[in-house]
């Protein structure tokens, strides 16, 4: 009977011991050249790098001056700057620009009013918050008196005339039979010569 070896079977191969002393020595001489390549070009970096700097020309002084004016105009440009922005905010916060609240109060104050039959479509308010100007449409004219009496209760509304209604009643289009408002008040130096 014929047997078969396998000749290609792991076992049966010659081994190679990758840890022995003749690869160890190659291992620390290729270490040992790179080490000396590296330290060669840190040298000769080192060399040229302290040559560069007396091989630069120095700056002329008209250079040094230019930069220094520009520097000097830089900082008096922004003070000036923040001296603005001050002024600006000393306005608004002592309220010389208008309200320093804006139009919040008035919009918080005809949204607490809202009501289902009276709705606003326009509001106006002068820069300083003098004269006010309300448009609006409603689907019964009689509430207009109710939600003036609740808006004059109102902190921002309280005691503030109106000088001028406009009533229109809506005949075409999708708003046939509301009635459409304009109310408007004076500002206060009018008032007064009224």
């Amino acid at each position: 009977m014929a047997q078969q070896i396998n000749l290609l079977d792991p076992a049966l191969q010659p081994r190679r011991d990758w840890l022995d002393a003749g690869h160890g020595l190659a291992l620390v001489g290729l270490i040992l050249c790179a080490c000396a390549a590296l330290s060669a070009a840190l040298q000769w970096q080192a060399r040229h790098a302290v040559a560069l700097p007396a091989a630069l020309p120095a700056p002329p002084a008209a250079t040094a001056a230019g930069a220094a004016g520009e520097l000097q105009a830089e900082l008096q440009r922004l003070r000036a700057l923040e001296q603005h922005q001050q002024r600006v905010h000393a306005a608004l916060a002592s309220g010389a620009a208008g309200a320093p609240d804006g139009y919040t109060p008035y919009l918080k104050a005809l949204s607490r009013q809202a009501r289902g039959s009276l709705w606003i479509t326009g509001f106006a308010v002068a820069a300083e918050g003098d004269a006010i100007e309300l448009e609006g449409q409603m689907l019964d004219a009689a509430v207009l008196p109710g939600y003036l009496r609740q808006l004059n209760a109102e902190e921002r509304f309280n005691g503030r005339p109106f000088a001028q209604l406009q009533l229109r009643t809506l005949d075409e289009g999708t708003n046939a039979g509301h009635t459409e408002f304009v109310l408007r008040s004076l500002p206060p130096a009018r008032e007064a010569a009224r």
